[in-house]
């Protein structure tokens, strides 16, 4: 009896999920419409009643279904260039049956040039080039992608899997391997290759599964724990490597951008060019404040020298395949010229000796990139771009005498809230600051957490704080899930205080 209640409350409760998404975005299709806000409320209601009914689902996840506003805001971002998965979102590193259902449900093929296809998943894509002697698979996205990337590849070709390159180690290129590793030409495995950074980057990832799971927002346990659970390239090179296969030339050129593995695939033969995370459709997440460094810069040439190859066909990891010469040439200028720009300005900030928040705070945003379809701000800003500029060209202090050795946080907010006339006081502020100046209100609700995290009063002023800031119209994707990680440990904190109460 037990078995069958459990799963009926499951079933239940993914009915509750698919409503809330489908209703959120029939609320985004028709606007503030009597259709679209009864399909929201609807969806909200049927969360609400599988919430009510006992959940022993993710905390985050169900902080996302009481606050509904949460799923409209992270869909302004769209799904990282292509279309978005809540289930393989939040479970990227598991070859779990869901996820990997959800894989092979969505995933599709699109042929952009003869026998060169881009193979489209949700979040991600991959690329695959048809030769006499086997198939080049570049990239084998999340973990549940990689039976879905099988199976789609039958559907054009039956020939082996001769050669998988990674472009880079992230999670979304490099962890579908474990299903495309089956026999390639005369029985042998397909050879994996990559940039020699890459290995490091896998020990790192298992090393720092607990930190990385976390600034990640994945479950712990589906990360990493041995060199066994991933697949390390067979084969790596240190600059660029020209491969042979089928009597075609496929050039593997490495250049630091989005990570320091980072490569891309340019086929001259064929005047294709897989371009990896360099060219994203949208401003590129250079700037991610909880990621490892990230070369702006380097990134940005990277860019510059792809356009001067003139490829006729662009196979990016993100968003959209084109196939006109001079529409691709345009991108990856404009995408190098932004970005160069970036660099260019905050060096200057940097030798005038300004401090390093007035850097990215007086960062001037041309119109030409305001308003170039190609740059819309999804994930970052071009502030927070510059600040990964920052990051690798200077140390961890910034700027702030007292910051250098600091006291502890939880002191510094003791003293702040007793001189703002105790916690009510600056909670009631903060509240008040709201719909004014959002921005300022997260910092005041932030002194009165790390004043007084057992605070009734403050626990909910941090959700309501966060899910205002959240839904404010400048919060982008990146710094959304880092709000909605605190407004999940204040709901965990509302949760301990009731159970003991």
């Amino acid at each position: 009896m037990a078995s069958s209640g459990g799963s009926r409350f499951g079933r239940d409760l993914i009915v509750a999920i698919v409503f809330l998404v489908v209703g959120t975005g029939l609320g985004l299709l028709f606007g503030q419409t009597e259709v679209g806000e009864q399909a929201r409320q609807s969806a909200t209601r049927s969360v609400g009643g599988a919430i009510a009914r006992g959940t022993n689902m993710d905390l985050r996840t169900q902080v996302i279904a009481e606050n509904p506003q949460i799923i409209r805001s992270l869909q302004r971002g769209g799904g990282f260039g292509g279309e978005m998965s809540q289930q393989i979102a939040q479970n990227m590193f598991s070859h779990d049956d869901i996820s990997v259902a959800e894989a092979r449900e969505r995933v599709r093929i699109e042929e952009l040039a003869p026998r060169s296809w881009l193979i489209v998943l949700p979040i991600v894509n991959a690329v695959m080039f048809e030769t006499d002697e086997g198939l080049v698979l570049v990239d084998t996205g999340m973990g549940p992608a990689g039976p879905a990337i099988l199976d789609v590849i039958r559907t054009v070709s039956d020939k082996p899997i001769h050669t998988i390159i990674y472009t880079h180690g992230h999670v979304d290129h490099a962890y579908g391997a474990w299903a495309l590793t089956e026999a390639g030409p005369d029985g042998g495995l397909p050879e994996i290759v990559a940039h020699e950074a890459l290995p490091e980057r896998f020990d790192r990832y298992i090393r720092l599964k607990g930190s990385i799971s976390r600034y990640m927002s994945q479950p712990e346990h589906q990360m990493p724990a041995k060199p066994e659970d991933l697949v390390y390239p067979t084969r790596t090179f240190a600059d660029r490597l020209e491969l042979e296969i089928g009597g075609e030339t496929f050039v593997l050129q490495h250049r630091e951008g989005e990570t320091d593995d980072q490569l891309y695939v340019w086929v001259p033969g064929r005047r294709a060019l897989a371009s990896a995370d360099y060219y994203q459709g949208f401003l590129p997440n250079a700037g991610n404040g909880k990621r490892y460094q990230r070369n702006v810069e380097e990134w940005a040439f990277a860019l510059r020298e792809m356009a001067a190859l003139e490829p006729a066909v662009l196979l990016p990891a993100h968003g959209a395949g084109m196939t006109n010469a001079n529409e691709i040439t345009a991108a990856l200028s404009i995408h190098a010229e932004a970005l160069q720009y970036i660099v260019d300005q905050t060096i200057e900030g940097l030798n005038k000796g300004l401090r390093k928040d007035q850097i990215a705070a007086q960062l001037e945003w041309p119109d030409r990139y305001k308003n170039h379809p190609l740059l819309n701000i999804q994930y970052v800003t071009p502030q927070d771009i510059s600040k990964m500029v920052m990051k690798r060209h200077t140390g961890w202090w910034d700027d702030i005498p007292s910051h250098w050795s600091p006291v502890p946080r939880e002191h510094e907010a003791a003293a702040i809230v007793e001189l703002a006339g105790g916690i009510d006081a600056i909670v009631n502020k903060a509240l008040d600051l709201r719909s004014s100046d959002v921005k300022l209100a997260s910092h005041l609700v932030d002194w009165a957490w790390d004043a007084g995290r057992d605070d009734p009063l403050v626990q909910q002023a941090v959700i309501d704080v966060y899910l205002a800031r959240i839904q404010h119209e400048d919060s982008n994707v990146q710094e959304i899930l880092a709000y909605l990680d605190i407004m999940t440990e204040a709901r965990q904190a509302q949760l301990d205080r009731t159970g003991r109460d």
